[in-house]
């Protein structure tokens, strides 16, 4: 299976209303939903730092995947759009790496969930093969939404599914319950841009 979970996706019911567009619960639902399956004893990796899984740096994630090196394992990638981009807008290596996601999720056991700031970022190829669309919505616990990227008060994600969609949230997270997962200010080194291929000369 192959899961999104998006900041925003626009024309989404889900989308509307006062809510912060950035810090609204993304990596907190793509970290528990690869906890769960931790939990359950299949092995995790992911190119962040979490207390249940084991950190590959993505450029590692992806030769694994392009050479078909993993098997029975869930893939958690945060900031996804971030390495798209470091390959280059319909290069080959990004096509490469985009069918070899779907191949191994497809035969491979192998689960890829990600998470990107806007349903957009991600390239049409890859949204077309996501399994699973879902937008995080952040609300104080009176049920007011949140509106603030950085907010003090204590929350609880709302995890929408948007595709397919359903109406009502698929499940509740407390916030609070699930910062000692992963550290929550870690910043995602970019990937070096790979060098353009030359033409072959005649």
């Amino acid at each position: 299976m192959i899961y999104g979970f998006f900041g925003s996706i626009p024309g989404c019911p889900h989308n509307r209303g006062n809510h912060a567009l950035r810090g609204n619960g993304k990596t907190l639902s793509l970290t528990f939903i690869g906890y769960l399956d931790a939990q359950r004893g299949r092995h995790v990796i992911s190119n962040y730092k979490t207390s249940f899984s084991e950190y590959v740096p993505v450029e590692e994630i992806a030769r694994m995947v392009v050479e078909e090196n993993v098997r029975d394992t869930t893939i958690l990638i945060t900031e996804m759009q971030v390495y798209l981009n470091s390959l280059g807008v319909n290069s080959g290596d990004l096509k490469e790496f985009i069918g070899s996601v779907v191949g191994q999720s497809r035969k491979r056991n192998t689960d890829i969930h990600y998470d990107t700031q806007r349903y957009g970022d991600i390239h049409p190829r890859l949204r077309v093969q996501t399994d699973r669309a879902f937008l995080p919505r952040k609300f104080h616990r009176d049920g007011e939404p949140c509106s603030l990227d950085r907010c003090e008060e204590e929350h609880i994600i709302y995890l929408f599914q948007h595709d397919p969609y359903l109406n009502d949230e698929v499940i509740r997270l407390n916030a609070g319950a699930f910062t000692d997962l992963y550290n929550t200010d870690e910043i995602i080194a970019v990937p070096k841009k790979k060098p353009k291929r030359r033409k072959k000369e005649v």
